[in-house]
């Protein structure tokens, strides 16, 4: 009796590693096709142009992407802990390094898509006029942030910017504005340029996350 009963619970417990052994290979496949979506999402965002539909379509693609894969992480790491695996620390270092890959490289396309954006708006902002200060708030480590407004054929614009200080409203300084598109932002700092700081943290951050992601997945297939 007692080896008929070892033998059921035995191919109970068979039955039930298949089931986390099917959840597992599932959620791999799931983790390894969000990666790719991700990637892929940001590069259409990237080169889609700021702001612009596709790239907003990019980046919501990339989310959703990225929250499926996590989803799909949280269970493979669960099962990857059972006694007859015993490989959850592992899994669990991967989901992390996966994580990080998603996030170094939502950093590099964020960047590099406003530099490009704000380069083209520095290029294009030949046409010098007098812009009247107001609103302007002290953010802290974020700096000052005013707004502009300006007059171009007898239309009034407006936007928003840093600012050397908190002018008080009315002040009046020079700003440079697109002839050719005068509603678009005045320009007034060339601060874009540290986003090539976030450019090369995200490129990095990218490079090494992904060798990480790499060294886990081939550490487990062994």
């Amino acid at each position: 009796m007692t080896r008929i009963q070892d033998e059921i619970g035995a191919r109970g417990y068979r039955r039930s590693e298949l089931r986390a052994d099917t959840v597992r290979g599932a959620a791999r496949v799931v983790m390894r096709t969000a990666t790719l979506v991700v990637v892929v999402a940001l590069g259409v965002a990237v080169t889609a142009g700021w702001a612009t539909p596709m790239a907003v379509d990019g980046w919501t693609v990339a989310a959703a992407a990225g929250a499926v894969g996590l989803i799909a992480g949280l269970p493979r790491t669960v099962l990857g802990s059972g006694p007859a695996i015993g490989r959850g620390g592992e899994i669990f270092a991967l989901l992390i390094s996966t994580l990080l890959l998603w996030a170094f490289a939502a950093t590099l396309a964020f960047c590099l898509s406003y530099f490009f954006h704000a380069h083209a708006l520095d290029r294009r902002a030949t046409l010098k006029v007098t812009a009247t200060v107001s609103h302007c708030v002290n953010r802290g480590d974020a700096g000052n942030r005013c707004t502009y407004r300006w007059v171009a054929g007898d239309h009034a614009y407006s936007s928003q910017d840093t600012a050397a200080r908190v002018w008080p409203d009315g002040h009046r300084v020079t700003v440079r504005i697109d002839p050719a598109h005068p509603d678009h932002p005045a320009l007034v700092t060339r601060s874009y340029w540290a986003s090539w700081l976030g450019v090369a943290v995200g490129a990095f951050g990218s490079l090494v996350a992904a060798l990480m992601t790499w060294s886990a997945e081939s550490g487990l297939d062994e």
